[in-house]
């Protein structure tokens, strides 16, 4: 706390040097042709008023500076003490719920699934510190595939999450020795077996799960253990049928609608969503607001109703060809090679269209090439 002194003087240099000689701290210093102004400390006021007194100089006391004076200006301008109040409740009120959620040790398991737990928990936005079951909380992400130990604390006004993963999971060594086997049933093309030995030769016709190359070495002793390590390459035909039915019943929105929506204040519901008076719908949540404590949800349900749906084959046998051919060769693997065009053979069979692709492709069969 500090007092302000107006001292009427034309010497402001020599009283001011005298002041720091009987050991006054000044500042704020102001003067002009016939005063000065300092501040000093409240315990140095004894000190001021003497050498003052001393000199025989008029002096007068103003202002103050310090907590002091901050108190009195604040119960001087009611608005301001209102504000400021206001600030302290919202702190201390504030300070007694969790908004924000950190997590960290995981790198296996997902954060989704420990969030999961939290929102479970009512660990969602606005979350009351008194109603916070962390012992529960943390058995429960314990629990979780992957964790073996949690550490749930709150720090300020966060959520701190800290989790150790299990070991993960061991890979297979690559090194062990797995026989390739065919992935598709094909006529063989081509065989190269680069570890050891392969059971299929060019023009063989295997189906899926035939061993084409087995992880031994033959030898006139007998046989040895070794990778089975290759490539192996197959004409395959690829064949797609659809079959489009005369009359089919799909599900459509009808347009008959619902919307529910529910308020929560600080992680307390006010009104619960309603759930749907349709048997059948499709449901479409979103947040409307969010912010102070306040989440306002709406929920809206869309009725679907199956109706018969009749298909005309000679309108409709083009585009249903179109879309069969663009997923087969969506389907096909990127290094096959090409083996002729898509061949199509269509006929009606009493109130059905069947359509049937057939398209042929040479490329790797062994299950290596499934492996990423």
């Amino acid at each position: 706390m500090k007092t302000r002194y107006r001292v009427r003087t034309r010497r402001a240099v020599y009283l001011l040097n005298r002041l720091t000689r009987a050991g006054v701290s000044v500042d704020w210093i102001e003067r002009d042709e016939e005063t000065v102004s300092f501040y000093a400390t409240v315990r140095e006021a004894k000190a001021v008023e003497t050498v003052l007194t001393e000199e025989g100089l008029e002096y007068e006391v103003g202002g103050f500076r310090g907590g002091r004076m901050l108190f009195r200006r604040i119960f001087a301008r009611p608005f301001l003490l209102f504000s400021v109040v206001l600030t302290l409740i919202a702190v201390l009120f504030f300070d007694g719920f969790v908004y924000d959620v950190t997590i960290y040790g995981n790198r296996y398991v997902n954060t989704s699934e420990i969030m999961s737990v939290l929102y479970k928990n009512r660990v969602d936005g606005f979350a009351s510190k008194s109603e916070l079951d962390l012992p529960g909380i943390k058995r429960e992400i314990v629990a979780l595939d992957g964790i073996s130990f949690a550490s749930v604390k709150v720090v300020g006004t966060r959520l701190e999450v800290e989790v150790k993963e299990s070991l993960p999971p061991t890979l297979p060594d690559p090194a062990d020795f797995v026989p390739i086997l065919s992935s598709s049933s094909a006529v063989v093309t081509r065989v190269i077996a680069e570890s050891g030995t392969p059971r299929v030769r060019s023009g063989d016709r295997v189906e899926a799960g035939t061993l084409l190359i087995d992880p031994i070495y033959d030898f006139t002793e007998g046989a040895s253990p070794a990778p089975a390590r290759g490539e192996v390459w197959g004409m395959v035909t690829h064949v797609r049928e659809i079959l489009l039915p005369a009359v089919s019943v799909e599900p459509i929105l009808t347009g008959e609608r619902v919307v529910s929506r529910s308020v929560s204040f600080f992680g307390r519901d006010l009104g619960e969503i309603v759930p749907s008076p349709y048997a059948e719908y499709e449901s479409e949540e979103r947040i409307l607001y969010l912010g102070f404590g306040v989440t306002i949800r709406e929920v809206t349900y869309r009725e679907i109703a199956r109706l018969p749906i009749c298909h005309d084959f000679d309108l409709e046998g083009k585009s249903v060809l179109e879309k069969a051919v663009s997923e087969l060769l969506l389907s096909i693997p990127c290094d096959a090679i090409p083996r002729g065009g898509v061949r199509v053979t269509q006929k009606r069979l009493d109130n059905m269209l069947c359509t049937v692709l057939y398209y042929t492709t040479e490329q790797r069969i062994d299950s290596l090439s499934l492996v990423p």
